[in-house]
């Protein structure tokens, strides 16, 4: 059900009867892309069971992936009402749901919905805060510290602590080469803590003893996630 997503879920009943009809759901494999850097945005997606990873390019051709999101969020709800250009690659790294709609309609329900604009600005600092501290995170910590809780992350998001990801993924997402990723997954399988599949795929055996090897920006992002989740949206001028 679309609603299973948290930023649909904040829109009020009333207005989400009116524009219900207007969303699509897609089965989308893994690896499917759903924007690329360049294109002009004209429709947006929601995440219910899918996860959706995030990357930029350089103009060199390198990249890597910067984030994953999940039901907690959406892709081109900001570029849809702003410059409508997309400037990131969004491709579907777990396999599921993605309720899509066009960006006019998006706008219309933006404009129409109070909860759906304060979810999104709530999103947007989330986001802000992640950011932030993914550039400390990548100096300060190690690539296992760091994998620990991408795996934890990827787990959350997901729903499931049987993860079908690869070495070349987490690669991507940890801004490390291959081989690094592979000597972090073999120390962590070594303690018990996760368990590589003979078809590929990871799985969490030991959630406690992993979230005690993640960097502790796990903790500190979900204080933070929590507190702008708490907290009301003030108008600009009070």
């Amino acid at each position: 059900m679309p609603r299973s997503n948290a930023l649909i879920a904040s829109i009020e009943p009333e207005v989400w009867e009116e524009y219900q009809e207007r969303f699509t759901p897609l089965d989308i494999d893994r690896g499917a892309t759903l924007h690329q850097p360049g294109e002009h945005v004209d429709r947006v997606q929601f995440p219910t069971t899918a996860v959706v990873a995030l990357g930029v390019e350089t103009v060199a051709g390198e990249s890597v992936n910067v984030a994953l999101l999940g039901k907690e969020g959406a892709v081109g709800v900001f570029e849809a009402c702003g410059s409508r250009q997309i400037y990131s690659r969004a491709t579907i790294q777990f396999g599921g749901i993605v309720w899509q709609t066009s960006a006019a309609t998006y706008r219309g329900l933006y404009n129409s919905s109070g909860t759906l604009r304060t979810a999104i600005h709530k999103y947007v600092e989330v986001l802000t805060v992640e950011s932030r501290q993914s550039v400390a995170c990548n100096a300060l910590h190690s690539v296992e510290n760091r994998l620990a809780r991408t795996l934890l992350d990827a787990a959350d998001k997901f729903g499931s602590a049987k993860l079908p990801i690869t070495q070349v993924s987490l690669a991507h997402l940890l801004g490390v080469q291959r081989t690094t990723v592979a000597t972090a997954i073999s120390a962590l399988q070594r303690s018990g803590q996760i368990r590589t599949g003979r078809t590929g795929g990871i799985e969490i055996l030991e959630s406690g003893r992993l979230s005690a090897s993640a960097c502790s920006c796990r903790e500190s992002l979900a204080f933070a996630r929590q507190d702008i989740q708490s907290r009301a949206v003030l108008a600009c001028d009070t």
